[in-house]
């Protein structure tokens, strides 16, 4: 090629990601905004997607963020613990992170109050946060997922056209040349 058609290619390739690339957002929104409404509707979570001839090529979840307990009024809890634990206090006065990560794993976050699971006692400085609506799904291929798309696309199973409208840019078939 010379360097005037690669100029060209670079030129139609980068018009064609952006137009891609906006494309792929709308279109992330519709299946974002659709699996909410099929959790909300029935439970949906996760969909298997397919080619149009029922070939699977990859896997929607939608990613619900999970309760959490965490510490929210960090001297409460290490007074707390310093009284219970005095083991895992260490001397600048906080508590182990290490200890902190696996007695928080420990405990449910779905409750109204964070519960020692040994003693069953209302654990001082510790509060629970909802879980927040889901901000984003996952898109996981299937391994051979990309290679099936490009041979549906090379066969001319995927009407790209109608996957990517390019708003006033029509298809031109052999019945329009004249």
């Amino acid at each position: 090629m010379s360097l005037k058609e690669d100029a060209t290619t670079v030129a139609v390739l980068r018009a064609l990601r952006d137009i891609i690339d906006a494309e792929y957002e709308a279109a992330r929104l519709r299946v974002f905004a659709g699996l909410r409404e099929a959790r909300d509707e029935v439970g949906l979570k996760s969909m298997r997607v397919t080619l149009p001839d029922g070939t699977p090529i990859a896997t929607v979840t939608l990613n619900d963020p999970r309760p959490a307990t965490v510490v929210g009024d960090e001297g409460a809890f290490v007074a707390w613990v310093a009284d219970r634990y005095p083991s895992e206090i260490e001397t600048q006065v906080r508590v182990r992170p290490g200890w902190q990560r696996k007695f928080l794993s420990e405990l449910d976050p779905s409750a109204d109050q964070a519960i020692d699971p040994r003693t069953g006692e209302t654990v001082e400085g510790l509060v629970t946060t909802r879980s927040s609506e889901p901000r984003s799904f996952s898109l996981r291929p299937l391994p051979d997922g990309s290679r099936e798309i490009s041979r549906a696309w090379r066969c001319g199973d995927l009407d790209l056209y109608r996957m990517l409208p390019l708003g006033s840019v029509q298809k031109v078939t052999a019945d329009d040349s004249g």
